[in-house]
């Protein structure tokens, strides 16, 4: 599973969680490891976007326009 759904997935177990019908307790346990683990995601998130994101995105974001021209090569008379 990538990070960015680990995040997706903790963000949506920390939004039904409370319905589950589990004591209080557990209920902090599960807040609290899925908000850490949330924190780690983030960092370790950070850390790819700072460091040039993805190994198969390009680094830069944008793309210089050029205008491509061709040059067909005439063929000598004889």
């Amino acid at each position: 599973m990538s990070k960015e759904m680990g995040v997706i997935v903790l963000g949506v177990f920390v939004v039904i969680e409370p319905y589950f019908g589990i004591p209080n307790t557990w209920h902090t346990f599960f807040s609290v490891i899925a908000g850490l683990v949330i924190i780690v995601l983030g960092f370790l998130l950070r850390g790819e976007t700072l460091a040039g994101g993805h190994k198969d995105s390009p680094r830069n974001s944008f793309v210089e326009n050029t205008v491509v021209t061709m040059v067909l090569e005439e063929e000598p008379e004889h």
